[in-house]
């Protein structure tokens, strides 16, 4: 009986111990650098944010946050696989989580596989073209695909991505027939419509504001609602001729299930407050973007959100990529 006793005991203890320890953990993180995963190559708008967002966050945490290109599911993979200790954390937005899975089988289920954390940044999409391309406006745009079938190319970040979608979302809706090429990253997506191999594109502002002020891409219209400050003279595509049309892209970081909720909040504090911060508000107003957070609530139920309806729209409109 002693001995069943003093086993008990010492679980006891031997519980009490891991909680504490488990506490402290808590209490200190980060105790070394988080590792940011963003599910694009450099130089994406994917990319671009999580530096931009990192860089501010990384002082509130007093740690380094390193960030990790790993392309496509692969990436989101390693965020949702990973301990749940906070060191690991995902980027995404609608394109990846919200977007992808009804379009092409993958391997996760976003509503269930991971926790979000927070939302740190709102991304029209810009309707773009290579300069040389004798389209000044969208209509002119169209008029010409309609006049060449089967001709001019529409440079995507991949299959699937959010660009990809807001891309066949404005063909279907124009009842044009480009041809669209995917490229490996929005790097290249954008390289190939500046270079000419594919004549325009259809992506996330950040990453193609830069190109436009240089003058190496034409910026024929955005996806919002309304205008945007940085370029206030370019129309929406609702306003040319497409009132239907919306599409604006949101960002935020994920963790993997099970992390602790003082762990979530911390992050969550962080991006709250890097938001506001100038640097990293100048930052995102140069790439065309709006730094925005939320409650932990708040992006999941954006997620679910647009789960359900980007789902419905692909569905309509018979989208699917393999």
């Amino acid at each position: 009986m002693r001995h069943l006793l003093a086993k008990a005991t010492a679980l006891a203890f031997a519980a009490l111990a891991a909680t504490a320890t488990l506490s402290r953990a808590q209490q200190d993180y980060p105790a070394k650098p988080i590792h940011f995963i963003a599910t694009e190559v450099v130089g994406s708008a994917t990319d671009i944010q999580a530096r931009i967002i990192a860089k501010g966050m990384a002082p509130l945490l007093g740690q380094p946050i390193e960030i990790e290109n790993i392309f496509g599911e692969p990436g989101l993979q390693k965020a949702i696989r990973s301990a749940p200790d906070g060191y690991t954390v995902g980027y995404g937005g609608a394109g990846t989580l919200a977007i992808l899975p009804h379009i092409k089988k993958v391997s996760f289920d976003p509503l269930r596989d991971l926790t979000p954390v927070g939302r740190f940044v709102i991304s029209p999409t810009l309707l773009a073209v290579n300069p040389m391309l004798p389209a000044n406006n969208v209509q002119e745009l169209v008029a010409l695909m309609k006049a060449n079938p089967g001709m001019l190319k529409m440079s995507t970040a991949g299959a699937g991505t959010a660009g990809h979608f807001a891309g066949e979302m404005f063909i279907a809706m124009a009842g044009v027939k480009p041809i669209v090429v995917h490229y490996p990253g929005g790097g290249p997506a954008i390289d190939a419509v500046v270079n000419n191999d594919s004549q325009w594109t259809m992506a996330p502002i950040a990453g193609r504001l830069p190109h436009v002020r240089s003058g190496k891409l034409r910026a024929l219209a955005t996806g919002g609602t309304s205008r945007l400050p940085a370029l206030a003279d370019v129309p929406t595509i609702a306003e040319s001729g497409y009132p239907a049309y919306s599409s604006v892209g949101w960002a935020g970081i994920y963790v993997p299930n099970g992390t602790p909720q003082p762990i979530i909040d911390k992050l969550n504090a962080a991006i709250a407050k890097a938001v506001t911060l100038p640097d990293v508000r100048q930052e995102f107003a140069e790439q065309g973007v709006e730094g925005a957070s939320s409650t932990q609530a708040e992006v999941a139920k954006m997620l679910q959100d647009d789960y359900v309806h980007l789902g419905e729209v692909a569905r309509s409109m018979g989208i699917r990529v393999e």
